[in-house]
C-alpha cells in the first residue's frame, strides 16, 4: 500500500482503474489485501491462491478473475474452488478458470491476457456524491 501511495504522488493516477492481480503468495495476498483494503480495487486476480470465504463478505462489490489448475500440487485448488463457491453464492462477479491438468506455474502465462481484458473491461463504479 506504501509502494501505491508513492505511485499515486508521482503519477495521475485514475482511481476508477487500480487493479491487484497475484500468483501463488501472491494470489493469496490478493485476497488478504483485498479484504483489508476493499474500496481501493476497480477488480482482482489471484491466481493458484487460496483464501477465507468468510472475508469475501467484506470485498464483495469487487469483480474477481480467479485461476488455478486442478493439478497444484503447491497449493491446492479446493482453496480457490470454496472461495468461489462463496463468492457465487454471496453474488460476486466472479470468473473462475479452471485448468485442467494445470500445475502451479503452468496456469500464469496462458493466462495473463485474460487478465488484462478482465481489468480492460471493470472499472470502479462512481461513487454517489452528496452536493450541499
Amino acid at each position: 500500500m506504501q509502494v501505491l501511495a508513492h505511485v499515486k504522488q508521482q503519477y495521475k493516477i485514475d482511481e476508477n482503474h487500480i487493479y491487484l492481480m497475484g500468483h501463488s503468495m501472491g494470489g493469496i495476498g490478493t485476497w488478504k489485501i483485498a479484504a483489508k483494503y476493499p474500496d481501493v480495487w476497480a477488480a482482482i486476480a489471484p491466481f493458484s491462491g487460496s483464501g477465507q470465504p468468510a472475508t469475501i463478505e467484506r470485498f464483495k462489490h469487487i469483480p474477481e478473475l480467479v485461476v488455478h489448475g486442478d493439478n497444484d500440487p503447491t497449493v491446492n485448488v479446493a482453496g480457490s474452488r470454496a472461495m468461489v463457491a462463496k463468492m457465487k453464492e454471496l453474488g460476486v462477479d466472479v470468473k473462475y478458470i479452471e485448468v485442467p491438468g494445470g500445475t502451479h506455474g503452468s496456469v500464469v502465462a496462458p493466462n495473463l491476457g485474460e487478465a488484462v481484458a478482465f481489468f480492460d473491461a471493470h472499472k470502479k463504479p462512481a461513487r454517489a456524491t452528496s452536493q450541499q
